[in-house]
């Protein structure tokens, strides 16, 4: 009976990788190939599986939409025809709504009942954002805007 050392061999995305150094730990083979495949970092090290005379590692990439608790990516396609990400508070509202919304803002802020100063700065930049047009309003930020209209404004 005879002992063979096997060679290792690694496998990231479809491409196979060789070995950098057989002295190596696996974290520091990832690392190494880090500065090629920088999303490497967070792959998982699975295996070794053994194939002919070599241990096969495989590096599998993180899956994920990160911040969503479903895991899943929800779109919707606006009046103007783009398609916006929404549910996992980066989606974008249609700039159709926005009049809408600065009308609320500006009912809110323009109340004789007192408003607590945190709601109020937050209002006013939230106007001036929306205003200038230098991002478009979040849906998370039009339901806040929606709830403070119906408790001030009603």
């Amino acid at each position: 009976m005879q002992t063979q050392a096997l060679e290792r061999e690694f496998r990231y995305n479809g491409a196979k990788l060789t070995d950098p150094s057989a002295a190596f730990t696996l974290e520091q083979v990832r690392d190494f190939y880090a500065n090629t495949y920088p999303e490497i970092v967070n792959a998982e090290i699975e295996g070794p599986e053994i194939v002919g005379n070599k241990n096969v590692f495989t590096f599998r990439r993180a899956v994920g939409t990160k911040g969503s608790e479903a895991g899943t990516i929800k779109t919707q396609v606006a009046a103007d025809g783009r398609t916006y990400i929404a549910g996992i508070g980066v989606g974008v509202t249609s700039a159709a709504i926005e009049p809408d919304v600065r009308l609320k803002i500006e009912a809110v802020l323009g109340m004789e009942k007192p408003l607590p100063p945190a709601i109020r700065a937050y209002l006013e930049e939230l106007d001036r954002f929306a205003s200038a047009h230098a991002c478009p309003l979040l849906d998370e930020e039009i339901a806040f805007v929606d709830a403070l209209f119906a408790r001030y404004a009603a």
